[in-house]
């Protein structure tokens, strides 16, 4: 058994494997043995085929399968003998043909595999120094917020009785006896402010009544002929109609009545959970304000960190290598069949004049899908091995514990979001079957080796406090992190 390398270019080398009769017999003689135990033929009885039989109708087979087997493990022993990092795994050569003269046992093969090397990265110490901004509210945003908080902890939100200016909550039901055929009309809750009632009958019916107060109506006394209103109030899907005439039973489920709650001490109290006059209740709501804004400003802060950090390290990859591991892993290739690669390709390969001009158009987007797909890929690939070596030299480590605990705040902040109160839940059942999803183990673990970066660079670097307005704190942070339309 003979193994050479040849480097197509620093970070691309090529193995060519040769294997002589005497290095895969042995194991095609114990194959055929293994095969001879086992296997029942009509006539025979078990373990007693004959050898010739044997060997005519398995011979080729095994030996093709034992010569993967070898190609495999003697290659990526080589590989890692020879202290070669590489990527993935080897992929066969395209078009080189390792049985030309055809497959059988006494012959000598020659397999070709070429593997893609990782760039070596020699960290230097981070010394960097960033701005950061400290945006600070004014008494603009600290009336803006008080408001907000006074209309939230209004106690007169929900009356006994509906007044004008109050919005009401009605519980709406196709009356019976109507041919709803081809109509979205549905049980359900709609919210209708009363003053923009267009029945001036059932306006004045409601004024006055509580909850629990039912009667009849249809969607034009609610809303006239307005299509957008009546299917935004009666929550109609895309391409739903409602006639405005159906009538539909209706019963108050309840009353909401815009307010402020005034200045005192117990609304103070409810805000901040503590005793306090106004002048401190503002300081607090100022301090509150700009705790927030401190939180964008630190997470501006490390993006940046973390891309100049990145910028410092535009390492080559070995392009050609990847391109291609990508494109097999899309279309479902088998690195580990040899063969396989071969006879595809070969397929192909007569027919590449047939190819009608929609063929080409089709091949065309298909390459230039792959081309922005790579572009990404590499991108982020250069960035995990930049990570990698901080995380290594700093000896920092992700343990399945990190993960679960990693998995149980993305769960706590769901269910949070949701109302629900993480004391009632199994957080730890939950996270061990969320982590069960490949994805979700992927997402968690990348998001916790980033964040660990991310701590390391920050303890290194310097920060130069920038004051400014918060627009123009928000113009610049919506740059990176807003939405883009």
């Amino acid at each position: 058994m003979n193994i050479s390398q040849e480097f197509r270019s620093p970070l691309e080398v090529r193995l060519t494997m040769t294997l002589s009769p005497e290095d895969y017999r042995p194991r095609v003689e114990k194959g055929l043995k293994d095969v001879r135990k086992n296997i029942k033929m009509p006539g025979f009885r078990p373990g007693m085929v004959p050898n010739g039989l044997i060997r005519k109708q398995y011979g080729l087979s095994i030996l093709q399968e034992e010569m993967g087997k070898l190609v495999n493990d003697h290659l990526m022993d080589y590989a890692r003998q020879n202290n070669m990092d590489f990527f993935g795994q080897p992929l066969p050569v395209l078009g080189h043909e390792p049985f030309p003269n055809g497959l059988e046992d006494g012959m000598t093969f020659e397999f070709q595999y070429d593997l893609g090397l990782r760039p070596k990265v020699d960290l230097l110490p981070f010394q960097q120094s960033f701005d950061k901004a400290e945006p600070q509210p004014g008494s603009v945003e600290v009336d803006d917020l008080i408001e907000q908080w006074r209309s939230r902890y209004f106690e007169g939100a929900y009356p006994e009785a509906i007044e004008a200016g109050d919005r009401v909550f009605l519980r709406v039901t196709p009356s019976e006896g109507q041919d709803l055929s081809d109509q979205g009309a549905r049980k359900g809750v709609t919210l209708v402010a009363l003053d923009e009632i267009v029945n001036e009958t059932l306006k004045a019916d409601l004024l006055g009544k509580g909850k629990g107060f039912t009667g009849t109506l249809t969607p034009h006394d609610l809303y006239g002929d307005q299509s957008e209103a009546i299917a935004k109030g009666f929550k109609l899907s895309e391409g739903e109609n409602l006639d405005p005439g159906i009538r539909f039973e209706f019963e108050v489920s309840n009353i909401l009545r815009e307010g402020k709650a005034d200045l005192n001490e117990a609304f103070f109290a409810k805000v901040f959970g503590a005793t306090m006059d106004e002048v401190e209740f503002r300081t607090r709501t100022e301090e509150f304000i700009k705790a927030g804004w401190d939180q964008e400003a630190e997470q501006l802060l490390r993006y940046r960190m973390m891309e100049k950090f990145f910028d410092e390290y535009p390492m080559d990859l070995p392009d050609a290598f990847l391109r291609r591991l990508i494109k097999d892993d899309k279309q479902g290739h088998d690195h580990h069949s040899h063969h396989d690669h071969a006879g595809h390709d070969h397929d192909h390969s007569g027919h590449d004049h047939e190819h009608s001009g929609h063929d080409h158009d089709h091949a065309n987007h298909e390459h230039e899908a792959l081309g922005n797909q790579y572009e990404s890929f590499a991108k982020q690939l250069r960035r995990d091995l930049v990570i990698d070596v901080l995380l290594k030299n700093h000896r920092v480590e992700i343990t399945r514990e990190d993960l679960l605990l990693e998995a149980e705040e993305r769960l706590f902040r769901q269910f949070s979001s949701y109302g629900i109160s993480p004391e009632q839940i199994p957080l730890r059942k939950y996270a061990e079957d969320y982590l069960r999803k490949e994805s979700n183990e992927s997402s968690v673990f990348y998001n916790l080796k980033y964040r660990k970066a991310e701590d390391i660079l920050r303890e290194q670097i310097q920060t130069v406090s920038s004051t400014m307005d918060y627009s123009t704190f928000k113009a610049d942070w919506n740059t990176i992190f807003a939405p883009q339309s």
